[in-house]
């Protein structure tokens, strides 16, 4: 059965305020968008912003045997695919051409937005809890808060603000026995709209892409100018107010809640941070360095959590994130219910590796890589024979190319131990290091 996937990241259900996303906001959206075609079959359709390079989707071909004309590729060339691309002549017109009611349907989100189209091409997606936002609505860290609070799951100490009288009120309870913050903008994706509030000079605010220093506690202004709250309501949006726990480490789990039976964990890591600015980088799966004990804790956890949305009717791919703080305690943090930055990655081990890929392998990602343009570099990697080599079973391969639009790619290392990964991956870095000169 053929399937149709959708990569409406970003979109007007994700995002409480499109309006205000930057160039390089977009640009970071955009460069995950080729992940998908990983996961493509033969006759399968693919909807992306943007067309897929020729050098890459060969690349993919070669790993994963599909037949690059015969997977269909829908291209408007448009920054996001907001509904009034998605209907559009370019879009609509193709797929009403290609998809059958017998098609599966695939998209990154389930938001009201893909459940229309999948109406305007009579495929039916099964739960009316989808059909009705659920997705959006795990999504929103607002809720997240509630549920699994209600529920009994460990959150930082905080609070969902949606005027300016909660947000003093908070931070000055959680200033007077904490030394940091982060607030957290509901709809935002990616570490975007995160802001680490500290009375310590020279934190590093991991997992944000500002912080600000108050040089007086009581000193609320520089906070409320940037969550835009008033005493009435949220013109930018409500906001989520907790504590910062210094030196964590940021975990995740990938769920699948079937539409049958159990959820079932299918991958699980560590995410990479960059130092500057300190936010998302890559993953490691499994996770490593993570104590052992904090890591069954956390799964097991997740694993509660993956019941509860799958009870209240969510169905399909899930990341469940928490942090691990310095004493080894578990803080859930969100639920992203849709594909994440695992999804692809797993599916890239299991087909160069095995179902049980995790039994006898690691797995490095590295995100938004400074590199040359892939005809010149993965003839480099063969040459110095660090491209994927299936008897050896090791190597590197390229998981998204925005190589000829931003200069950057995301790479895959596939090792037996992480010292190997880790080998790999200086020896990757010098070849880049090479190109760049």
């Amino acid at each position: 059965m053929p399937r149709l996937w959708l990569h409406n990241a970003w979109t007007e259900h994700m995002v409480d305020r499109m309006d205000l996303l930057t160039r390089d906001d977009i640009d970071d959206h955009l460069f995950g968008t080729k992940r998908l075609v990983w996961l493509a079959r033969d006759g399968d359709a693919l909807v992306l912003p943007g067309p897929v390079p020729g050098a890459f989707l060969a690349h993919v071909a070669r790993h994963t045997g599909i037949r690059p004309d015969r997977v269909h590729v829908v291209a408007p060339d448009a920054d996001i695919l907001t509904q009034g691309v998605l209907h559009s002549a370019h879009v609509l017109g193709r797929l009403r051409e290609l998809v059958t009611p017998d098609w599966e349907f695939r998209p990154y989100i389930h938001d009201r937005g893909a459940e229309i189209l999948a109406q305007e091409l009579g495929l039916v997606t099964g739960s009316r809890f989808m059909a009705e936002g659920g997705a959006e609505l795990l999504n929103s860290k607002v809720v997240f808060r509630a549920l699994a609070a209600g529920a009994g799951f460990a959150v930082p100490d905080g609070i969902a603000c949606r005027t300016s009288e909660d947000l003093v009120r908070t931070l000055r309870r959680l200033l007077a026995t904490h030394k940091s913050v982060i607030l957290k903008r509901d709809r935002a994706v990616g570490g975007h709209g995160n802001t680490v509030i500290t009375t310590e000079p020279g934190l590093e605010g991991t997992g944000a892409l500002r912080t600000i220093v108050l040089d007086d506690a009581a000193d609320h202004g520089q906070v409320l100018e940037e969550t835009g709250l008033t005493a009435t309501h949220a013109p930018l949006g409500e906001v989520v107010l907790e504590v910062f726990h210094p030196g964590c480490t940021s975990v995740y789990v990938e769920v699948d809640c079937p539409e049958r039976g159990e959820p079932v964990v299918l991958n699980g890591g560590r995410l990479r941070i960059d130092r500057h600015p300190p936010v998302f980088a890559g993953l490691v799966l499994p996770p490593g360095s993570v104590p052992g004990p904090a890591w069954e804790r956390f799964t097991a956890e997740a694993l509660r959590l993956a019941r509860l949305i799958r009870d209240l009717g969510y169905r399909g791919p899930a990341s469940i994130d928490a942090v691990i703080d310095q004493a080894g305690d578990v803080w859930f943090n969100e639920v992203n219910a849709r594909m994440g930055a695992s999804t692809h990655l797993h599916h890239i081990a299991e087909t160069l590796v095995g179902p049980h890929w995790t039994d006898s392998h690691v797995l490095v990602s590295r995100v938004n890589v400074r590199a040359p343009a892939l005809d010149r570099l993965l003839p480099a990697l063969g040459e110095r024979g660090l491209a994927w080599d299936p008897r050896r079973r090791r190597g590197i391969v390229i998981a998204s190319d925005a190589t000829a639009s931003a200069g950057t790619l995301e790479y895959v290392v596939l090792a037996h131990d992480h010292e190997e990964a880790e080998l790999l991956e200086d020896r990757l870095t010098a070849v880049l290091s090479h190109h760049d000169r």
